[in-house]
């Protein structure tokens, strides 16, 4: 008996003693995260840690474009660690407004706003406001394009045309007036498939669609690189019926007319596949015949200088080149640029991967994308071993003051297409073509 109560005492102890050990290691472990907790707070801003009570998540996601012209950093913390860069009119979600304010000299103004944090992959990081906006950053040039002059088999004849609607519907709908207020078509116009505008309504038009008497059209051929200068004071306005309006069952109402200007019988944009480019203004943008097609040469996978990731991708795009892989490439070089195209594939879908190099520098100067959609598809490619004459993608000096452009990869269903310059501080320039369905 006594050999039980001493093994019994002898065990309570024992027990008594490693309860004592397990609870201070659980107070050292307490305080060792504690401790590690407090120097995590101190590496963080001062304004993290005296806001971070007060950030606010949204309610509803808002989603903002990169308007930075040479793209924006995006760091770890509210003025943290650069992690990397988001190009010009990339489009973020915005999750998370810190509360935490800043100011950040932009050449010679000093823009005041809060650190937000925006989705990228999967994780938070976080972007100055101050370089955010709602729209995306826009072109100074507005292009447009002309159609030719043509005659049907029946006789029927339609005349080369500058198509306007897009600049002259998009600025009367602005018009804090209201629409009705604005137009310009009488019921009388309105029985007509064509209508030629008397000099009142020329005035009209031309002051919603920011147009002056004193302006120039100036028409850049694609094919030839010359460009043809008209007066505005000397063209006519025309409004014509939209081709999928003139079968409608309803009156007819202005917005079912594209207006412009009555080019006459001249041909534009012969043997390409854009029509010509026009620019309306005081001084002509273009350069002369410094536009080149590209007709690409087939190389070995290996030769291709970059592997394809998806990390230049939107986030919600990514999913779309799951299962891709890269087949044939192609190779094209103009003056110190280096041109290279992969088709991605996926049993019959296509997509494609184009880099651009700088040979004097080794740098990527231009990479991209090209998703095939029911919005466009992608255009063939040119090769020098091809039998079709046509030429649809287009490289070089198109524009005065503004580096290499490049286009002509996509034709589109719905919308228009874009030109794209190789600078990464510019906005592409949208083909203002009116492609309404």
């Amino acid at each position: 008996m006594k050999i039980y109560l001493q093994l019994l005492l002898l065990s309570t102890i024992l027990l008594t003693f490693s309860c004592k050990e397990n609870t201070t290691k659980q107070k050292t472990s307490k305080n060792e995260k504690q401790i590690e907790f407090k120097n995590k707070i101190k590496d963080l801003p001062k304004d993290s840690v005296i806001k971070e009570k007060n950030k606010e998540t949204p309610k509803h996601y808002e989603h903002k474009f990169v308007v930075a012209r040479s793209g924006l950093n995006y760091r770890d913390l509210p003025k943290g660690n650069v992690l990397g860069k988001f190009p010009l009119n990339t489009q973020l979600k915005i999750i998370e407004y810190t509360k935490i304010s800043d100011q950040i000299k932009d050449g010679e103004k000093i823009i005041k706003d809060e650190w937000v944090g925006v989705e990228k992959d999967l994780d938070t990081v976080y972007v100055f406001n101050g370089f955010l906006s709602d729209n995306s950053l826009t072109s100074d040039i507005k292009l447009y394009l002309a159609s030719s002059y043509y005659k049907e088999q029946n006789g029927n004849t339609r005349t080369a045309f500058l198509n306007l609607s897009e600049t002259y519907f998009g600025n009367t709908y602005k018009d804090s007036n209201g629409r009705k207020d604005n137009l310009i078509l009488t019921e009388y116009n309105l029985t007509k498939d064509t209508i030629r505008l008397n000099e009142n309504q020329k005035n009209k038009f031309l002051k919603f669609s920011n147009i002056s008497e004193s302006d120039k059209v100036f028409i850049y051929s694609i094919n030839t690189g010359n460009i043809e200068t008209l007066n505005i004071k000397d063209l006519p306005v025309i409004a014509c019926m939209n081709i999928y309006r003139a079968y409608n069952d309803y009156e007819n109402k202005e917005d079912d007319y594209e207006f412009g200007f009555d080019l006459g019988n001249n041909s534009y944009g012969d043997n390409n596949s854009y029509g010509d480019f026009v620019f309306v203004g005081k001084n002509n943008p273009f350069q002369n015949g410094k536009l080149i097609p590209i007709i690409w040469k087939r190389i070995d996978n290996q030769n291709f200088p970059k592997k394809f990731n998806s990390d230049i991708i939107l986030d919600h795009r990514k999913r779309w080149l799951n299962g891709f892989e890269a087949t044939e490439s192609y190779s094209f070089s103009n003056s110190n640029l280096l041109y290279y195209i992969q088709n991605l594939k996926k049993n019959d879908k296509l997509h494609r991967y184009i880099i651009v190099i700088n040979s004097d520098t080794q740098k990527i100067i231009f990479e991209n994308v090209q998703i095939d959609s029911e919005i466009a598809d992608l255009a063939p490619l040119r090769t020098n071993n091809s039998d079709e004459n046509y030429e649809n993608q287009w490289t070089g000096k198109l524009f005065k003051n503004k580096e290499t452009v490049i286009f002509g990869f996509f034709i589109p269903s719905f919308g228009c297409s874009s030109i794209s310059i190789l600078d990464e501080t510019e906005p592409s320039i949208p083909i203002l073509c009116d492609n309404r369905h």
